[in-house]
């Protein structure tokens, strides 16, 4: 799968009322020394809005699936932007492809929600890497009625989720308050400490379909993401 581009400046309306909160272990450069791949994790979905009317649990929950790889395969992207050799100071460590990652989880019998819930040191021995990055998402609206993220539901969804696009009920062009946020930590799979985490709060313009929503906030999750040189 090659990353979409996404046009300036969609991105910087995507990325307008954000803020981030940064920590970093103090003993993050002595462990880093060790590390020689990290993988990105599916992300974990968390909705706090009102249930759609008309979508079944099962099908609310292929929604999630979908756009939690969709997160996922987004930051991967963002990130091996960010380690680009033409950057003034480029991410500097190998990240396992998204791809071999969830080949990987499905192989040991680990589904997209079962992730979620397992601890780093298991699913580090499952994936065969030094530090895993988990991230949490709650967002008030789920982003799509799945199709553009290939998930079949067999239904037509009218007035809850349209297709392809995010649910307009704010004028269009209209930003709102953060009503996106998340919590991405960098995990050792040694011990399961944390090494490095940030909040992400963003406002977001309703009216772009969700592959790009997503990749505005993934890019600003990848912008503080430690390795530097």
């Amino acid at each position: 799968m090659k990353p979409r581009r996404i046009p300036l400046v969609t991105m910087l309306l995507l990325a307008a009322a954000c803020s981030t909160v940064n920590y970093q272990s103090p003993y993050f450069a002595e462990r880093a020394q060790h590390h020689q791949i990290i993988a990105v994790l599916p992300f974990e979905m968390v909705f706090t809005g009102d249930p759609p009317r008309n979508l079944t649990v099962q099908q609310i929950a292929l929604i999630e699936e979908a756009e939690s790889v969709a997160f996922q395969e987004a930051y991967y992207y963002r990130l091996l932007h960010q380690a680009s050799v033409h950057r003034k100071h480029p991410i500097r460590i190998d990240i396992q492809p998204v791809e071999t990652t969830n080949r990987l989880l499905e192989a040991a019998g680990i589904g997209v929600r079962e992730s979620w819930g397992m601890s780093a040191k298991a699913l580090a021995r499952v994936l065969r890497v030094d530090a895993l990055i988990s991230t949490s998402v709650q967002k008030t609206r789920y982003l799509s009625d799945g199709e553009s993220f290939g998930v079949d539901l067999g239904l037509q969804i009218v007035n809850e989720i349209t297709a392809g696009r995010l649910a307009p009920v704010l004028p269009w062009g209209m930003v709102t308050t953060h009503d996106i946020w998340a919590n991405c930590e960098l995990i050792d799979s040694l011990d399961g400490a944390v090494l490095w985490q940030t909040d992400l709060a963003q406002a977001t313009d309703w009216q772009y379909p969700a592959n790009q929503v997503i990749a505005g906030f993934t890019e600003e999750l990848a912008k503080k993401f430690p390795y530097r040189s």
